[in-house]
Formats: structure tokens, sequence, C-alpha cells
């Protein structure tokens, strides 16, 4: 573990604490933003349920399917790449990159022919 301190702190209790809630609050915001979205989802489909069921017809199982496959293994490439970087291993951070932005071309390129 890294025991640098950063300028703006008295001492590495100090950074812990701060790096900490700091986190905290990401995570509380992003339940905010979310249950924000989620809720206004939920109000929406109860008031028109019609509509939903019509514009569910249009939607393509195989491709949402695969496009959430894209996304989570495009995720791991990229937490991976960090690893490797990490770890100082040039080789594998070129190459879980690289995997990261051919699978964000492929989910670009599904979004472009659903679209």
């Amino acid at each position: 573990m890294d025991l640098t301190v950063a300028h703006q702190f008295d001492d590495a209790e100090q950074q812990q604490e701060a790096s900490t809630l700091g986190m905290w609050i990401f995570l509380a915001t992003e339940i905010l933003f979310f249950g924000g979205m989620f809720l206004g989802y939920t109000i929406y489909r109860a008031m028109y349920p019609q509509e939903f069921a019509a514009a569910s017809r249009h939607l393509d199982i195989v491709f949402g399917t695969v496009n959430t496959a894209v996304l989570l293994c495009s995720s791991l490439t990229m937490a991976l790449a960090v690893h490797s970087a990490q770890l100082g291993s040039r080789r594998m951070l070129a190459l879980f990159l690289g995997l990261t932005m051919l699978l964000g071309a492929v989910f670009l390129g599904i979004k472009f022919y659903e679209y």
C-alpha cells in the first residue's frame, strides 16, 4: 500500500477518512440519481401501460442481450487494463485496452444498426 500523503492532508489517517467520505458521498449521489430515474420510470409505466406494451413489441431481445454482454465484457477488460497498469505490464495493458476499444466499437455498431 502506498503511504504517500497528498499535500492537502496532514497525515495518512486524514487522507483515508477523506477518501472514505468521498466514496460514500459518491454512492449516495448515485443512489439519488438512479433512484429518481427508476421512480420516474415506474410512474410513467403505471400511467401509460398500453404505450409501454406497444413499445416493447419493437425491441429486439437478441440485440439487447448481446449489447448487455458487450457492456459487461468491456467493463471487465477495462478493469483488467487498470490492474495490468498497476502491475506495470505494458503488453497486457495494451491488449486489454485494445479489447475495450473493440467492444466499444461493437456496442456502437449495434446501436447504429438498431436506430
